[in-house]
């Protein structure tokens, strides 16, 4: 359920999506596994092509960010880009996620 623009959380209990959420500079997104059912929670953006693509992290920026147990990453944008993450290949999954954009941007 998104608060706002640039803030959205929620729960998934099956394979999914949660919402998109504009981001725009430094953004958090967390991910808890209360119960993980072996799910793979992926974090993707949205291009200009209007697809989305997996978000790449690590220092070679080829390792896609996928977790199978709760975590919480940093990125940062450069302009509004549309984020939301993908839980896939689970069995009776709990997830809960939150996607918090830039506190400047909170309330818009």
């Amino acid at each position: 359920m998104a608060t706002s623009n640039y803030v959205g959380f929620g729960t998934l209990t099956a394979n999914g999506d949660t919402d998109e959420v504009s981001c725009r500079g430094w953004s958090t997104l967390s991910a808890h596994a209360d119960t993980a059912g072996g799910a793979t929670l992926t974090w993707q953006f949205k291009g200009a092509d209007g697809v989305f693509r997996d978000i790449l992290g690590t220092s070679s920026s080829t390792t896609v960010l996928a977790f199978t147990a709760s975590n919480m990453v940093n990125v940062y944008f450069g302009t509004d880009v549309k984020i939301k993450g993908v839980l896939t290949s689970g069995t009776s999954p709990v997830w809960d996620w939150q996607i918090m954009g830039n506190p400047s941007n909170r309330h818009s």
